[in-house]
Protein backbone atom coordinates (compact mmCIF):
# COMPACT_ATOMS: atom_id res chain seq x y z
CA UNK A 1 0.00 0.00 0.00
CA UNK A 2 1.42 3.21 -1.03
CA UNK A 3 0.58 6.86 1.26
CA UNK A 4 -0.82 8.26 -2.07
CA UNK A 5 -4.67 8.56 -0.96
CA UNK A 6 -7.02 6.69 -3.66
CA UNK A 7 -10.43 8.21 -4.30
CA UNK A 8 -12.80 5.16 -4.35
CA UNK A 9 -14.95 4.23 -6.35
CA UNK A 10 -18.61 4.84 -4.14
CA UNK A 11 -19.44 7.71 -2.88
CA UNK A 12 -21.67 7.92 0.31
CA UNK A 13 -25.68 8.43 -0.55
CA UNK A 14 -26.51 11.76 -1.96
CA UNK A 15 -27.67 14.60 0.33
CA UNK A 16 -31.17 15.92 0.50
CA UNK A 17 -32.22 18.86 -1.60
CA UNK A 18 -30.64 21.79 0.64
CA UNK A 19 -34.10 23.48 -0.23
CA UNK A 20 -35.42 21.20 2.62
CA UNK A 21 -33.38 23.24 5.20
CA UNK A 22 -34.42 26.76 5.91
CA UNK A 23 -31.38 29.63 5.05
CA UNK A 24 -29.04 30.19 8.34
CA UNK A 25 -27.75 33.56 8.99
CA UNK A 26 -24.25 33.62 9.25
CA UNK A 27 -23.44 34.28 12.56
CA UNK A 28 -26.10 30.54 13.04
CA UNK A 29 -23.62 28.79 10.33
CA UNK A 30 -20.93 30.66 12.45
CA UNK A 31 -21.97 28.28 15.45
CA UNK A 32 -22.50 25.33 13.97
CA UNK A 33 -19.11 25.50 13.19
CA UNK A 34 -18.24 24.40 16.98
CA UNK A 35 -19.89 21.02 16.39
CA UNK A 36 -23.35 19.73 17.88
CA UNK A 37 -23.17 19.46 22.08
CA UNK A 38 -25.21 16.20 21.74
CA UNK A 39 -24.01 13.10 21.94
CA UNK A 40 -24.82 9.68 18.71
CA UNK A 41 -23.52 7.14 17.54
CA UNK A 42 -20.83 7.07 14.74
CA UNK A 43 -23.04 7.58 11.35
CA UNK A 44 -22.58 8.36 7.19
CA UNK A 45 -22.26 11.79 6.54
CA UNK A 46 -26.06 11.81 5.29
CA UNK A 47 -27.56 10.60 8.57
CA UNK A 48 -27.24 14.46 9.59
CA UNK A 49 -27.00 17.71 6.91
CA UNK A 50 -24.45 19.52 9.01
CA UNK A 51 -22.28 16.48 8.54
CA UNK A 52 -21.76 16.96 4.82
CA UNK A 53 -21.28 20.76 5.35
CA UNK A 54 -18.77 19.95 8.21
CA UNK A 55 -16.84 18.27 4.91
CA UNK A 56 -16.29 21.64 3.41
CA UNK A 57 -14.88 23.59 6.67
CA UNK A 58 -12.14 23.65 8.35
CA UNK A 59 -12.22 22.20 12.18
CA UNK A 60 -8.89 24.14 13.37
CA UNK A 61 -10.73 27.82 12.49
CA UNK A 62 -12.55 26.55 15.69
CA UNK A 63 -11.52 24.33 17.61
CA UNK A 64 -26.38 11.07 23.90
CA UNK A 65 -24.19 8.28 24.50
CA UNK A 66 -25.91 5.18 23.76
CA UNK A 67 -25.73 2.41 26.17
CA UNK A 68 -26.39 -0.33 23.77
CA UNK A 69 -22.38 -1.85 23.80
CA UNK A 70 -20.10 -0.21 20.59
CA UNK A 71 -16.51 -1.55 21.38
CA UNK A 72 -15.42 1.46 19.97
CA UNK A 73 -16.37 4.42 21.65
CA UNK A 74 -15.54 5.22 25.70
CA UNK A 75 -17.74 6.43 28.29
CA UNK A 76 -15.89 8.74 31.51
CA UNK A 77 -18.40 11.21 32.41
CA UNK A 78 -17.80 14.67 33.48
CA UNK A 79 -19.39 17.90 35.50
CA UNK A 80 -21.37 20.06 33.27
CA UNK A 81 -19.73 22.58 31.39
CA UNK A 82 -20.38 26.25 32.82
CA UNK A 83 -22.82 28.40 31.12
CA UNK A 84 -20.42 30.96 32.11
CA UNK A 85 -18.07 31.12 29.18
CA UNK A 86 -15.46 33.51 31.15
CA UNK A 87 -15.50 31.11 33.84
CA UNK A 88 -12.91 28.49 32.24
CA UNK A 89 -10.46 31.13 32.15
CA UNK A 90 -10.40 32.02 35.39
CA UNK A 91 -10.01 28.28 36.68
CA UNK A 92 -6.85 28.24 34.28
CA UNK A 93 -5.60 31.35 35.96
CA UNK A 94 -6.07 29.79 39.45
CA UNK A 95 -4.71 26.50 38.45
CA UNK A 96 -2.18 26.57 35.75
CA UNK A 97 1.34 26.94 36.04
CA UNK A 98 2.85 30.48 34.64
CA UNK A 99 3.25 29.25 31.35
CA UNK A 100 -0.20 28.20 30.95
CA UNK A 101 -1.45 31.54 32.26
CA UNK A 102 0.18 33.19 29.44
CA UNK A 103 -1.69 31.23 26.75
CA UNK A 104 -4.68 31.89 28.86
CA UNK A 105 -3.93 35.33 28.51
CA UNK A 106 -3.96 35.33 24.97
CA UNK A 107 -7.39 33.64 24.96
CA UNK A 108 -8.94 36.25 27.73
CA UNK A 109 -7.65 39.24 24.78
CA UNK A 110 -8.93 37.06 21.92
CA UNK A 111 -12.27 36.55 23.25
CA UNK A 112 -12.57 40.44 24.01
CA UNK A 113 -11.32 41.42 20.71
CA UNK A 114 -14.11 39.02 18.88
CA UNK A 115 -17.31 40.30 18.04
CA UNK A 116 -19.05 37.64 20.02
CA UNK A 117 -18.71 34.73 22.60
CA UNK A 118 -19.82 31.61 22.23
CA UNK A 119 -19.71 29.27 24.69
CA UNK A 120 -18.60 26.36 22.64
CA UNK A 121 -15.23 27.90 21.54
CA UNK A 122 -13.61 27.30 24.69
CA UNK A 123 -13.66 23.93 23.14
CA UNK A 124 -10.19 24.21 20.92
CA UNK A 125 -8.84 27.31 22.74
CA UNK A 126 -8.99 24.32 26.32
CA UNK A 127 -7.29 21.76 24.05
CA UNK A 128 -4.83 23.95 23.14
CA UNK A 129 -3.69 25.13 26.43
CA UNK A 130 -3.95 22.20 28.21
CA UNK A 131 -1.55 20.56 25.80
CA UNK A 132 0.77 23.49 26.10
CA UNK A 133 0.39 23.47 30.19
CA UNK A 134 0.45 19.18 30.72
CA UNK A 135 4.13 18.98 28.13
CA UNK A 136 2.57 19.15 24.50
CA UNK A 137 -0.18 16.68 22.96
CA UNK A 138 1.45 13.19 23.38
CA UNK A 139 1.28 13.71 27.34
CA UNK A 140 -2.31 14.87 26.77
CA UNK A 141 -3.10 12.00 24.41
CA UNK A 142 -1.77 9.36 27.24
CA UNK A 143 -3.59 11.03 29.58
CA UNK A 144 -6.58 10.50 27.50
CA UNK A 145 -6.38 7.16 26.06
CA UNK A 146 -5.31 4.20 27.83
CA UNK A 147 -1.68 3.13 25.49
CA UNK A 148 1.30 0.64 25.33
CA UNK A 149 4.17 1.09 27.58
CA UNK A 150 6.03 1.55 23.93
CA UNK A 151 3.55 3.42 21.82
CA UNK A 152 4.19 6.68 20.72
CA UNK A 153 1.93 9.71 19.16
CA UNK A 154 3.02 10.42 15.56
CA UNK A 155 0.37 12.96 14.91
CA UNK A 156 -2.73 14.95 15.69
CA UNK A 157 -5.28 16.68 13.49
CA UNK A 158 -8.17 18.83 14.08
CA UNK A 159 -11.32 17.56 12.35
CA UNK A 160 -15.20 16.14 12.87
CA UNK A 161 -16.68 13.15 13.53
CA UNK A 162 -20.16 12.50 11.87
CA UNK A 163 -23.00 11.12 13.71
CA UNK A 164 -26.60 11.05 13.52
CA UNK A 165 -26.67 14.02 15.73
CA UNK A 166 -24.71 16.60 13.77
CA UNK A 167 -20.25 16.86 12.88
CA UNK A 168 -18.65 16.79 16.83
CA UNK A 169 -15.69 18.58 16.83
CA UNK A 170 -12.29 17.29 18.32
CA UNK A 171 -9.03 16.23 17.60
CA UNK A 172 -7.93 12.94 16.03
CA UNK A 173 -4.62 11.10 17.15
CA UNK A 174 -2.89 8.64 15.16
CA UNK A 175 -0.25 6.72 17.23
CA UNK A 176 1.79 3.61 16.08
CA UNK A 177 -0.76 1.06 17.34
CA UNK A 178 -4.28 3.20 17.40
CA UNK A 179 -5.98 5.71 15.49
CA UNK A 180 -8.16 7.86 18.25
CA UNK A 181 -11.00 10.12 18.41
CA UNK A 182 -11.72 12.93 21.06
CA UNK A 183 -14.06 15.69 21.52
CA UNK A 184 -13.16 19.43 22.02
CA UNK A 185 -15.51 19.62 24.56
CA UNK A 186 -17.64 17.36 26.87
CA UNK A 187 -21.10 16.41 25.32
CA UNK A 188 -24.84 15.77 26.53
CA UNK A 189 -26.38 12.62 26.72
CA UNK A 190 -29.26 10.88 28.95
CA UNK A 191 -28.48 8.56 31.83
CA UNK A 192 -29.95 5.65 32.75
CA UNK A 193 -31.10 7.19 35.46
CA UNK A 194 -33.44 9.78 33.06
CA UNK A 195 -30.43 12.63 34.51
CA UNK A 196 -28.54 14.75 31.69
CA UNK A 197 -25.09 13.34 32.08
CA UNK A 198 -22.02 14.50 30.33
CA UNK A 199 -18.79 13.29 29.07
CA UNK A 200 -15.92 13.63 26.23
CA UNK A 201 -16.85 11.67 23.12
CA UNK A 202 -14.21 9.17 22.59
CA UNK A 203 -13.74 6.74 20.25
CA UNK A 204 -10.41 4.63 19.79
CA UNK A 205 -9.36 2.38 17.03
CA UNK A 206 -6.48 0.08 17.25
CA UNK A 207 -5.10 -0.33 13.82
CA UNK A 208 -5.21 -3.77 14.46
CA UNK A 209 -8.34 -2.98 13.84
CA UNK A 210 -8.91 -1.14 10.94
CA UNK A 211 -9.73 -2.99 7.61
CA UNK A 212 -9.45 -0.25 5.44
CA UNK A 213 -8.85 3.75 5.63
CA UNK A 214 -11.23 5.24 2.44
CA UNK A 215 -10.49 8.90 1.68
CA UNK A 216 -13.32 9.96 -0.27
CA UNK A 217 -13.95 13.71 -2.81
CA UNK A 218 -17.25 13.98 -3.72
CA UNK A 219 -17.44 14.53 -7.50
CA UNK A 220 -20.47 16.49 -7.39
CA UNK A 221 -18.70 18.77 -4.79
CA UNK A 222 -14.83 18.49 -4.56
CA UNK A 223 -14.60 20.43 -1.94
CA UNK A 224 -16.52 17.86 0.37
CA UNK A 225 -14.20 15.59 1.42
CA UNK A 226 -14.38 12.83 3.96
CA UNK A 227 -11.70 9.73 5.30
CA UNK A 228 -13.92 6.40 5.80
CA UNK A 229 -12.48 4.30 8.52
CA UNK A 230 -13.80 0.53 8.42
CA UNK A 231 -13.24 -1.87 11.19
CA UNK A 232 -13.13 -5.72 10.55
CA UNK A 233 -16.12 -6.01 12.39
CA UNK A 234 -17.98 -3.86 10.31
CA UNK A 235 -18.32 -0.11 12.33
CA UNK A 236 -17.37 2.44 9.83
CA UNK A 237 -16.43 6.08 11.24
CA UNK A 238 -16.80 9.58 8.83
CA UNK A 239 -14.22 12.16 9.63
CA UNK A 240 -13.74 15.37 8.14
CA UNK A 241 -13.14 19.26 8.11
CA UNK A 242 -9.38 18.52 7.83
CA UNK A 243 -6.63 21.36 7.64
CA UNK A 244 -5.27 19.41 4.90
CA UNK A 245 -7.15 16.47 4.04
CA UNK A 246 -4.22 15.26 1.61
CA UNK A 247 -1.96 15.49 4.76
CA UNK A 248 -4.12 13.41 6.71
CA UNK A 249 -5.09 10.61 4.24
CA UNK A 250 -1.40 10.04 4.03
CA UNK A 251 -0.82 9.83 7.29
CA UNK A 252 -3.13 7.37 7.97
CA UNK A 253 -2.69 5.20 5.09
CA UNK A 254 0.83 5.01 5.84
CA UNK A 255 0.43 4.39 9.14
CA UNK A 256 -1.60 1.23 8.62
CA UNK A 257 0.86 0.03 5.80
CA UNK A 258 3.49 0.39 8.04
CA UNK A 259 1.21 -1.17 11.12
CA UNK A 260 0.48 -4.38 8.46
CA UNK A 261 3.68 -4.91 7.53
CA UNK A 262 5.07 -5.04 11.01
CA UNK A 263 2.62 -7.23 12.00
CA UNK A 264 3.37 -9.45 9.09
CA UNK A 265 7.00 -9.76 9.97
CA UNK A 266 6.71 -10.32 13.29
CA UNK A 267 4.64 -13.34 12.59
CA UNK A 268 7.56 -15.16 10.34
CA UNK A 269 8.76 -18.01 11.92
CA UNK A 270 12.35 -17.83 12.68
CA UNK A 271 14.97 -19.19 10.26
CA UNK A 272 16.14 -22.73 10.62
CA UNK A 273 19.22 -23.17 12.41
CA UNK A 274 22.56 -23.64 10.42
CA UNK A 275 23.36 -27.51 10.07
CA UNK A 276 25.80 -28.60 11.87
CA UNK A 277 28.97 -29.17 10.99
Amino acid sequence: MTGKPEEPQTNPPPPPPSSSYPTKSKSDEDTKKWGTHIMGPPAVPTAHPDNQKAATWSAADHQQLFHQQHPYLQYSPVDKPSNNPFEPVIDMFNSWSKKAEAVARDIWHNLKMGHSVCESAWGKFNLTAKAMAEGGFESLFKQTFPTEPNEKLKNTFACYLSTTTGPVAGTLYLSTARAAFCSDRPMSFIAPSRQEAWCYYKAMLPLANIATVNPVIMREKPSEKYIQIVTVDGHDFWFMGFVNFEKASHHLLDSLSDFRATEHSAAQPPPPPPPAC
